[in-house]
């Protein structure tokens, strides 16, 4: 059977950098498989704040939750790496959106991780799924439309 890799977008419309810690290290003197997942939420949280978003989780009346992830395990990492995340938003529904996540080593550019994660907005007060806000949407075009002008 064929491996199936995430499918990286061809824009990325933010970038950050993460350096692994101790912490991050497993009994193997690496990366730990474990670690892949909250380094793609450390990028998803700066995301949301570069777009003004004071808190990361809840935003114009609506939260985040994950509803599936899907990592992509690619290269060994080291203690001290410095590590380029890409993250791209896709619009899956009118109540959810995919992020993908490119992780690579920032010294060699060796794809290092791909993770993808289905993101519902959630009424936490009427525990129920709910749309996409529309500021979200806006602020979403507008970056994509900045992005696009700089190229």
């Amino acid at each position: 059977m064929s491996r199936m890799l995430v499918d990286l977008p061809t824009d990325i419309i933010y970038r950050t950098t993460y350096k692994v810690v101790y912490s991050d290290i497993n009994a193997a003197n690496h990366l730990g498989a474990d670690r892949i997942l909250p380094i793609a939420l450390e990028a998803q949280f700066g995301f949301v704040r570069s777009l003004g978003y004071e808190d990361a989780i809840v935003f114009e009346n609506a939260g985040l939750i994950m509803a599936n992830s899907q990592i992509d395990y690619i290269s060994e990492v080291t203690y001290g790496a410095s590590l380029n995340v890409g993250l791209e938003v896709q619009i899956v529904s009118k109540k959810s959106m995919a992020f993908i996540y490119s992780i690579t080593d920032a010294n060699s550019t060796i794809e290092v991780a791909r993770v993808k994660t289905l993101l519902l907005c959630f009424d936490y007060a009427t525990k129920k799924v709910v749309s996409i806000p529309e500021g979200f949407r806006q602020k979403l075009h507008a970056l994509r439309q900045r992005s696009n002008t700089d190229q």
